[in-house]
């Protein structure tokens, strides 16, 4: 199990080489800074669509509480099979590791939103607002005013699904790239929107979509591992019947 697990992290370095490379592109090499002056002059030096009701609250406030409503199925799908684990143990697992994929997901963007004291677009003085621009390892002042922009919370609420990567892998292995594409579509437009209306930078996006992978890899390695099929089968005959997959 623990080569197993091993194996499975062996394209990480790999996947925080091209995050660090896109981070030093996007904010050391001034990429954020000029794709949100691009949008910004594209709007007449202004957040125009900031407040805009296809923005605001379709995509904003829309996405977030159909989200609520999406998560809410997949808990209590996880809790009717936390019930019956006994009967169907791999499903009940599958279903957890989702769950808990997206409440790290979640918790981990909002945690880091919280500390990192990084500003918005609309915030800075460049883009119509009063704060002086900071690269993101550059320490802001202790007198300017506590702001929570990064990493890009409203992105999670897309990204946070490509957790449906690992779980369709394990039950119709052929359509998990359908489920990684859907989280990773949704991620990309709430997380436009959200450059549209000065509320992020590019490289708050990317780095939201790294952690939703992370959180999602995680979780299903510890909670819900690839089994052999002897283990699966040595399983179904403990439980008295043949488990569906």
């Amino acid at each position: 199990m623990m080569i197993k697990h091993m194996n499975s992290l062996q394209k990480l370095p790999l996947l925080l080489l091209m995050y660090i490379a896109a981070m030093l592109l996007l904010d050391a090499g001034g990429g954020d800074v000029w794709l949100a002056a691009k949008l910004y002059n594209l709007q007449g030096q202004q957040w125009l669509l900031q407040d805009h009701w296809l923005t605001e609250q379709v995509l904003h406030k829309g996405a977030r509480t159909l989200n609520y409503v999406f998560c809410s199925v997949v808990l209590l799908l996880t809790l009717y099979r936390l019930v019956h684990y006994k009967k169907y143990p791999a499903k009940a697992r599958r279903y957890a590791a989702l769950s808990l994929s997206l409440i790290f997901s979640f918790a981990l963007v909002a945690y880091l939103k919280s500390i990192t004291n990084i500003a918005c677009p609309w915030d800075l003085a460049m883009f119509g607002g009063t704060e002086p621009y900071y690269h993101l390892l550059q320490a802001r002042p202790s007198n300017l005013r506590h702001i929570q922009c990064f990493p890009a919370g409203h992105a999670s609420v897309g990204y946070a699904w490509v957790a449906l990567y690992f779980f369709i892998k394990q039950t119709a292995a052929r359509w998990r790239y359908a489920g990684l594409a859907a989280g990773v579509f949704t991620g990309v437009v709430l997380g436009i929107n959200q450059q549209i209306r000065g509320a992020h930078f590019l490289s708050h996006d990317v780095t939201t979509l790294l952690l939703c992978l992370l959180c999602a890899k995680i979780c299903f390695m510890l909670f819900a591992p690839t089994r052999r099929p002897v283990e699966e089968t040595a399983s179904q005959i403990h439980f008295g019947r043949t488990e569906n997959t």
